[in-house]
């Protein structure tokens, strides 16, 4: 079992780290600049904050990677 769920935990952490780089990808593409960290991506940029309030899509930029 413990093999099992050793395995279940490797894939589900590489599924988290492509997903990481779809975002980074999606948002360089957009002219922000994405910094990954173990499980997340930071955002910067000059403008950010009313960028993010006035495109919805930046709001929920994990559905433009699908």
């Amino acid at each position: 079992m413990k093999k099992l769920e050793k395995r279940a935990a490797a894939i589900g952490r590489a599924a988290q780290r492509r997903r990481i780089a779809d975002i980074e990808e999606v948002v360089a593409r957009m002219g922000i600049r994405a910094e990954t960290r173990a499980d997340a991506v930071v955002l910067s940029g000059r403008g950010l904050v009313k960028r993010w309030l006035n495109e919805t899509s930046l709001r929920f930029v994990t559905g433009l990677t699908r």
